[in-house]
């Protein structure tokens, strides 16, 4: 097998295309399945004999699906076995989640670079067998006018945001520094210190750790001190289930709030999207089962969690699905009456099969204030907010609620695409233009002909400022003006390597003839400035706005 990438515009088509010479007559179905997902994973795709072609923005996507896909082809591995490698291992670790596919998507659409950063070809991707974060973070756009992002969180987002989101401790601080509103909370610090907390809290209140635990160790409804204080060793015990921090270790009381479940999204210091979460229902017909209900619900193409763009998930059966109808006298054997509405989880979250409902125009303006204060604060590109109210359209108020946590990596999806209400598939190109704003463009520059000393050709013919940075990519080797970084590069190595070098004001990629681009492709997505002795060189490309201008070598 062997694998070659015409990168950026090239003398096939506008796209980045893989080329890849199997080892037999490729099997397109796995392709087409993926193809299916979403059209960020490929523009288009043909098969000549044994000669797979895909046009893609996400070529490394594809050159690593490849190897699976020769695999397939020849027999050594099934179709499941396939099938499990391409969406667990390779698309699960580079593109994760429904929330990193509109930031990919706004990346292409805005006619922007889209880099990962840590890939080149060399590095072990999957150490332990499974997909490594790292692979998930990507430079969008390039040089200077740049920056990475890994799912909705970013290069824009401080370190303070980033640690105080962890811990909910510090979140609750830093809200308490703002003087926002906030229920009335405190660390625990013994068993001891909790007989003497409980005393002081309007009950019922709230016990969890303030760490990261993925919602366990949280009991809600405490009113008596002997359940608080099995609530503080429940808690102490989930911790204590992994090796974690001393900042890990706390647990916190709070006074309960009521009301329900709210996700505030915040972009780029502006509430963007308000959304309610909704715990997994189901609504009877008055002759069918919980368990069949739960069956049907989950054959919703949206709760189908192969796809990396589901923006659903499916209603487990588990031990607290069971718990909580045991809870309201029913079974899973239960018929429900027609139309009669049952909540099966008593979380709204979405992972457990929750729904979620638009509410954005909804959110009484010093909510808004609230969110947008938050984030701008912390200094955080995306940030999700919770809080949980009565009624959204009112003030914020310990009778009407209270602000609970917030994220700096929230599941965007999940506000952008609810399940009632408006939907805003807009927010990629919004988190992008948050990310990027303000920061100057960086030309991309590509030079077809024999030339001996680039960087003073480019002064020469004002194509680059004299006080500005230039990264350079010649006959195998780097160049930061006119001084040599590194020789003998791969070619795609070293291109990548400027664009995720957000230093650069102007990137200048130089072919020495035809046969070069013929090979690799010209390097560029969109090019700002060609420079070639060969005229009628794409043509159509200037016409389709991909060049905005041609000069002479000569």
């Amino acid at each position: 097998m062997n694998i070659t990438t015409l990168q950026g515009i090239n003398l096939k088509n506008p796209y980045t295309t893989v080329i890849v010479e199997m080892d037999a007559t490729p099997k397109t179905d796995l392709i087409d399945l993926l193809r299916g997902f979403h059209d960020i994973f490929m523009y288009d795709y043909s098969v000549e004999g044994n000669v797979l072609s895909i046009q893609t923005k996400l070529p490394q996507l594809w050159k690593e699906a490849s190897k699976t896909l020769n695999s397939y082809a020849t027999g050594q591995i099934t179709y499941d076995e396939a099938k499990d490698s391409l969406l667990n291992k390779i698309i699960r670790g580079q593109v994760y989640s429904m929330s990193t596919i509109p930031i990919l998507v706004a990346a292409r659409d805005m006619g922007l670079e889209l880099n990962q950063f840590f890939m080149d070809g060399e590095i072990d991707l999957y150490t332990t067998g499974s997909p490594s974060q790292w692979n998930r973070y990507y430079r969008v756009g390039m040089g200077r006018h740049s920056g990475v992002t890994v799912s909705s969180g970013s290069s824009g987002d401080s370190i303070l945001a980033l640690k105080s989101s962890r811990d909910k401790r510090i979140s609750n601080l830093v809200v308490t520094q703002l003087k926002m509103p906030i229920a009335p909370w405190d660390v625990i610090e013994s068993e001891a210190h909790l007989r003497e907390l409980f005393e002081t809290f309007t009950k019922p209140v709230v016990i969890k750790p303030t760490g990261l635990t993925q919602g366990s160790g949280v009991t809600t409804n405490i009113n008596d001190i002997d359940h608080a204080i099995h609530a503080y060793n429940y808690a102490k015990d989930i911790i204590g289930k992994k090796n974690r921090a001393i900042w890990q270790t706390n647990v916190m009381i709070q006074q309960q709030v009521y009301g329900d479940d709210y996700r505030l999204l915040v972009v780029n210091g502006k509430l963007e999207i308000a959304t309610k979460r909704i715990p997994a229902f189901i609504v009877g017909d008055g002759k069918s089962s919980i368990r069949s209900l739960i069956e049907d619900i989950n054959k919703d193409p949206r709760r189908n969690i192969e796809n990396p763009a589901h923006i659903l998930k499916p209603i487990n059966f588990d031990v607290p699905l069971q718990e909580f109808l045991e809870e309201q006298g029913l079974s899973l054997e239960h018929i429900p009456n027609d139309q009669e509405r049952i909540y099966v989880r008593k979380v709204a979250s979405m992972s457990q099969g929750g729904i979620t409902e638009d509410f954005t125009d909804k959110v009484h303006p010093q909510i808004r204030s609230i969110a947008e204060s938050i984030a701008s604060s912390i200094h955080a590109n995306v940030v999700g907010i919770d809080v949980i109210c009565r009624d959204i359209s009112k003030t914020l108020t310990i009778e009407n609620g209270s602000f609970i946590e917030f994220n700096t990596m929230p599941e965007s999806y999940l506000n952008s695409f609810p399940v009632l209400g408006k939907q805003y598939p807009d927010i990629g190109s919004k988190i992008v233009s948050g990310l990027i704003q303000n920061k100057p463009y960086c030309k991309g520059i590509v030079m077809i002909g024999q030339v001996e000393d680039v960087y003073q050709i480019l002064l020469e013919k004002g194509l680059v400022e004299p006080n500005s940075r230039t990264g350079i990519y010649h006959r195998n080797s780097l160049y930061m003006n006119g001084d040599k970084l590194n020789d003998a590069m791969d070619h795609h190595v070293a291109v990548r390597a400027l664009k995720i070098n957000a230093s650069l004001d102007n990137i200048v990629i130089v072919h020495d003839n035809i046969e070069s681009v013929e090979m690799y492709g010209t390097g560029f997505d969109r090019i700002d400035i060609l420079v070639t002795d060969i005229p009628e060189l794409f043509e159509d490309r200037i016409h389709d706005g991909l060049i905005s201008q041609k000069i002479a070598l000569a």
